[in-house]
């Protein structure tokens, strides 16, 4: 058994160096040969690297969401534009709605949120914002707020309207430059507020938006100042994350009946959260895996095709040496090994050098633009090694057996 082993490591051992002789003797050949498969496995590995890392990044923006959280609103996130007139002319969402949804028996925590586009001001210093008042549990409800400076506004100061503020990264930054902000006042569109927190910088989103121009005051303090006849945006926790689509039927039937929406009718209203986005999300992905599968596997079969041109044309030429090796005792199996390795060689060598440029890019793009984080799956190499291996036998395989068909007295004849 060990020396069938040995023999056998050793014939592919030596199929190997000819192999490698062979592309070594015809470079130009050679590297013709492996740039559609460089091609196809660095086009594989470059879109699998990026859309991994945008779903892992975005995955986790969706993820601050909440993953037990319900929003209604007026309009559905993802509702097209053909659907715009359905959605156009909605009664808003108000405070009947909310004190709606806190009778909901599955229903944790009920946040009402509210906002408008103004200006911030400090001193001499001035900059849009948005402006969104909201109640004390925003922060254990969103997993966007996080606290840098200060505090959230109290339960106290929320039931009271007291004008104090949060202020986002970019706000804090703008308005009072290297200044402390707590304790300050600082005006926000129509109102004076004194400052009782900074948020962390969260940085730009790519899909739900960033608190960083963003104020947060005191719901009371909002409709104190701005009037409540403005549509709001209710947030329901699940008391249980297992429960969240009981939750859903409940707001909904909730929400039809304080709404007077009739049996049969539409709903006026929507049930978001954030599950909907991600499915949209990946209803896109699954196209651009689509395309990504047809753009490498035409790419791939433009090199196969091209492996089994360059072995046709090797056998051609070496066919007076396959009549010598024959001649010597090698065995059909040997030839078919020798040349059918010679294929795969080529195709392994340009599926690492593609490999190896499939790394890279993602990963110098990842530096280059913050957005596109770098993401290397063991997946995408299991789908480079197996293209390229299957590229290798299936347009290797004719050849190699047509190699080791030839009669050694037609072969020694050849000229």
């Amino acid at each position: 058994m060990k020396t069938v082993i040995t023999y056998w490591f050793n014939a592919v051992g030596e199929a190997l160096r000819s192999a490698l002789h062979s592309l070594w003797t015809h470079k130009l050949r050679a590297a013709l040969t492996l740039l559609s498969i460089f091609i196809g496995v660095a086009t594989i590995i470059i879109l699998y690297s990026v859309i991994s890392g945008l779903n892992h990044k975005i995955e986790g923006e969706f993820a601050q969401l909440g993953t037990s959280v319900l929003y209604v609103e007026r309009h559905p996130w993802t509702s097209s534009g053909r659907d715009w007139h359905k959605w156009h002319n909605l009664p808003p969402i108000t405070m009947a709605e909310v004190n709606a949804a806190s009778r909901c028996a599955g229903a944790s925590m009920v946040v009402p949120n509210i906002n408008i586009r103004g200006t911030g001001r400090y001193k001499q210093n001035t900059m849009d914002i948005e402006i969104t008042g909201t109640t004390w549990e925003m922060p254990f409800i969103q997993g966007m707020i996080d606290i840098e400076q200060g505090r959230f506004f109290s339960f106290g100061e929320d039931r009271l309207g007291r004008p104090v503020c949060v202020l986002g990264y970019e706000i804090n930054k703008n308005l009072f430059e290297e200044n402390d902000p707590i304790g300050q006042w600082v005006k926000l569109g129509n109102g004076s507020y004194q400052v009782v927190g900074v948020l962390k910088k969260q940085g730009q989103s790519m899909v739900i938006g960033s608190n960083d121009n963003e104020a947060f005051i005191p719901f009371n303090a909002f409709m104190h100042t701005y009037g409540r006849r403005r549509s709001l945006s209710i947030m329901v926790a699940a008391k249980n994350s297992q429960e969240l689509d009981e939750l859903r039927e409940e707001l909904r039937s909730a929400m039809r009946g304080i709404r007077k929406v009739k049996p049969g009718e539409d709903d006026n209203f929507a049930i978001n959260s954030q599950d909907m986005l991600l499915d949209e999300y990946n209803k896109i992905t699954r196209i651009l895996w689509s395309a990504i599968l047809a753009i490498a596997g035409l790419s791939l079969l433009v090199g196969g095709i091209g492996v089994m041109n360059i072995m046709l044309i090797t056998v051609t030429e070496r066919t007076r040496e396959i009549g010598v090796r024959k001649a010597l005792g090698a065995t059909r199996t040997h030839i078919l090994t020798q040349f059918l390795l010679e294929a795969l060689t080529q195709c392994w060598l340009g599926g690492t050098l593609g490999f190896i440029a499939g790394v890279t890019v993602p990963y110098l793009i990842s530096k280059v633009i913050s957005q596109v984080p770098f993401a290397l799956s063991l997946g995408a190499a299991a789908v480079a090694i197996g293209f390229t291996t299957l590229v290798g036998i299936s347009f290797g395989l004719y050849p190699a057996m047509k190699a080791a068909k030839l009669s050694p007295v037609d072969a020694l004849r050849y000229e």
